[in-house]
């Protein structure tokens, strides 16, 4: 991404990675991330905000809170969520 952006993107891409779901591009601040070729939901990185096909979700801008992120556990519980409901 050619612009700067609240979300710390190597963080992102690990928590990504870490239930194998691939990241596309979809143009400036859009990214579209897929579970098993399917949509997942879409997220704009410099505004902080994820679209699930039903409704926007606002993660919590990136503050150090007892070691870790809140914006990390809220985007972990979400993806956790999305993939028990697309079962």
């Amino acid at each position: 991404m050619s612009r700067s952006n609240f979300t710390p993107m190597g963080r992102f891409n690990k928590i990504i990675d870490r239930y194998g779901l691939k990241l596309m591009e979809v143009g400036t601040n859009h990214l579209r991330i897929f579970a098993d070729n399917k949509k997942l939901f879409d997220y704009y990185p410099l505004r902080m905000k994820l679209f699930d096909y039903r409704q926007w979700k606002q993660l919590t801008y990136p503050s150090l809170i007892d070691g870790t992120d809140k914006w990390e556990t809220e985007l972990d519980g979400i993806i956790k969520e999305l993939m028990v409901s697309q079962q």
